[in-house]
């Protein structure tokens, strides 16, 4: 419990912003540091061996807008409510794709698939799960939805470029640890591959923008090029003024390269994980697909954080794959100066969107015809108990 004595509350207070800012201090010398680096081939001044999983010289690359004219650009959400009862657990799940077309003279014109704000799919669990492995399954039944959508909707509506909102991979936190969900996980995961493989056969570059990642992965090369560059770059020495290891350590990708990049420029290529072998979701891809899984970050905008992308590469060089797609989402993300964001994924996320209130309505039908039993007994919690 807090102490919300005014003098106790004021220490608490006092203390939390002073390691705020002696955080914040070093992550601005790291980022200065680095900055005198940016326009140097520095992975040409390594052994290269032992950055094979970066696919460029530089740290960073300026990005080109793009007119869009002519394009034809999707981004795929879906919308999730869940809750638990006594016996029972209920779902609520919407994934909509948003296709912008982009005309000459008429502008932007929208279409949806599989309509415009389609009704949710209801999904039941009458298994005893645990609250995390429920969790594990809505979060699946999320992703299988969104990867039907965005294979199904090629087939209707020819696009340039397909973006989802999130990753283009399960996560670590998407496996599950119940034998009851291992079944449900692999068709997650061969469902990615199909949307892989739909998106190649197509022609149409398949990316994933996140929007608030806490990845360190950026970071983590950083940290590994940081010791033998310091005896080559002079300018890199200022590290040795400050514990650099232990900011690293403390910092995020995104907090990071915001005071890194430029508005308009990307990091890197570089491969979605050192090891792919030893990164769970990789794993259980096929080796085909797992290798052509790709990330960069993009600072579209001055006012916001960068954007994570990661995107599958349509033919074996990543960088061609990476310049056309920071180009279209650069192009769609730089028009205000505190957001962001491709337009038109914040179409597609106002589409999935779904409200507690849709939840209340399914729950009122289902005990009109099964009345009040204990499976559908409200949790304690529910009543803020």
């Amino acid at each position: 419990m807090v102490d919300l004595r005014p003098w106790v509350l004021e220490s608490h207070i006092s203390r939390i912003a002073s390691e705020i800012q002696e955080v914040e201090l070093g992550r601005k010398r790291l980022a200065e540091t680095f900055r005198r680096i940016k326009d140097k081939d520095i992975f040409d001044m390594v052994q290269r061996s032992g950055f094979l999983d970066v696919f460029e010289k530089k740290l960073t690359y300026p990005v080109n807008s793009v007119k869009l004219e002519g394009m034809r650009v999707g981004a795929v959400d879906g919308g999730m409510i869940s809750r638990s009862f006594h016996g029972i657990d209920l779902m609520l799940i919407r994934a909509v794709a948003a296709i912008f077309v982009y005309g000459h003279e008429e502008g932007v014109q929208v279409e949806y698939f599989p309509r415009e704000y389609p009704p949710p799919a209801i999904v039941s669990n009458l298994e005893p799960l645990s609250r995390s492995d429920y969790e594990v399954s809505a979060s699946l039944e999320r992703l299988m939805a969104e990867t039907r959508v965005a294979i199904d909707s090629q087939a209707r509506h020819p696009m340039d470029i397909i973006i989802l909102d999130g990753s283009i991979l399960p996560q670590p936190s998407d496996k599950p640890s119940s034998p009851l969900l291992f079944k449900k996980y692999e068709n997650v995961v061969k469902s990615f591959e199909k949307l892989y493989k739909v998106s190649t056969d197509n022609g149409i570059l398949l990316a994933g923008v996140v929007k608030d990642s806490r990845s360190t992965r950026f970071l983590q090369i950083l940290s590994r090029l940081a010791p033998p560059l310091l005896d080559k770059i002079e300018g890199l020495r200022g590290l040795l003024s400050f514990d650099y290891r232990r900011v690293i350590q403390r910092t995020r990708d995104t907090e990071f390269l915001y005071r890194f990049l430029d508005v308009g420029e990307r990091t890197a290529t570089f491969k979605y994980a050192e090891n792919s072998e030893k990164y769970g979701p990789l794993k259980d891809l096929r080796p085909e697909w797992a290798d052509k899984l790709s990330v960069f970050y993009l600072k579209p905008v001055e006012l916001d954080s960068p954007l994570r992308i990661e995107y599958l590469s349509s033919d074996r060089s990543p960088i061609k794959t990476v310049e056309k797609i920071s180009s279209l989402v650069y192009s769609l993300s730089c028009h205000h100066p505190e957001f962001g964001l491709p337009s038109v994924q914040v179409e597609a996320h106002a589409q999935a969107k779904l409200l507690e209130t849709d939840l209340d309505f399914i729950y009122d039908q289902i005990v009109q015809k099964t009345g009040i039993s204990p499976s559908l007994m409200k949790l304690r919690r529910s009543y803020g108990l």
